[in-house]
């Protein structure tokens, strides 16, 4: 089992230092909402001549890379454009740690949408408190025009206000703890960001939430298909971690009485922040991303995904 994560509450303080910091923002796809991360990086309040941006491009088809490259050469801050080729995502974000610069670095995705002060709140945070491996930044409340919306949304809060683990969005990684750990798994394609908690946390190190740094995402799901088809890839990720820990508390969450559970308690947390009688459907869309999350799981036992992996303790 994971170690509880530590909540800090901060408050936002005058922080000055000459600390170099990488983002790091791994793309596939995005020309629709990648302009989100280009503009959010470019107002950042923390002097730019600090900061590198290394962008990975995971095999984009479409205009994701061209726009990549073309940022790249109007920006003031130092980029690098570098090719993945369609290695995956834990191999994507290990090439941006491979060439980050400094102490930190921090995960960009590409419809975030940080404050100005984020990368500038991530580094004060980090600084003050040297025993945390990471820290992912509190994601705001923001009106949604539809019910799996909010469902969305307010899963995204509640996940970064109790986190167990650490999601990449936004997250800002201590370099240090990153090599302790032998950095991302560069064979997973989803749930990258669990594997890496789990072994920053094994190690000693501490998980945080920062609540001075807000973010959120400017397109979150809002179609069953983009849930179902999201849900079955983390559990398609799943089943390598199944076989790569022998973790066999990583198959209950499929147990039925355990999704009912699931599902009444995901309906009564969610009331709690959208305070909307008829949010308690958020129950059918827990149970619908737990049987895509289980199809997904099946897929990759099938496929023989993560048979290969030697057992780690």
């Amino acid at each position: 089992m994971l170690k509880e994560a530590l909540i800090c509450r901060t408050k936002k303080v005058g922080f000055k230092t000459n600390k170099k910091l990488t983002i790091g923002l791994c793309v596939k796809n995005s020309a629709n909402v990648v302009k989100t991360a280009f503009d959010c990086i470019s107002i950042q309040d923390y002097p730019h001549e600090l900061l590198k941006l290394v962008i990975v491009d995971n095999g984009s088809t479409d205009k994701t890379l061209s726009l990549a490259k073309k940022f790249a050469k109007e920006t003031d801050i130092n980029t690098f454009v570098i090719l993945n080729k369609g290695k995956g995502l834990g191999a994507s974000r290990q090439i941006a740690v491979n060439n980050a610069e400094g102490d930190y670095i921090l995960f960009e995705d590409d419809d975030l949408v940080l404050s100005k002060d984020f990368v500038r709140n991530q580094l004060a945070f980090m600084e003050n408190n040297p025993n945390v491996g990471a820290a992912e930044g509190i994601y705001l409340q923001v009106q949604q025009k539809n019910s799996l919306g909010r469902f969305v949304g307010a899963r995204y809060i509640r996940d970064s206000r109790y986190p167990k683990t650490i999601g990449t969005g936004g997250a800002i990684f201590r370099l240090k703890a990153l090599e302790s750990v032998g950095g991302f798994d560069s064979r997973m394609g989803a749930q990258e960001d669990v594997d890496i908690s789990r072994r920053l946390t094994k190690a000693g190190w501490l998980l945080a939430a920062n609540n001075s740094a807000g973010l959120y995402a400017k397109h979150p799901l809002t179609s069953l298909t983009a849930l179902w088809r999201k849900n079955r890839w983390y559990g398609y990720g799943n089943h390598y971690q199944f076989h790569k820990y022998n973790d066999h508390s990583l198959i209950m969450i499929y147990f039925p009485p355990l999704v009912l559970w699931g599902a009444i308690k995901i309906s009564y947390l969610t009331y709690r922040v959208t305070k909307r009688k008829g949010d308690f459907v958020f129950s059918i869309f827990y149970s619908l991303s737990l049987l895509a999350h289980h199809i997904g799981f099946i897929q990759a036992h099938l496929d023989g995904h993560g048979h290969s992996i030697a057992t780690k303790d």
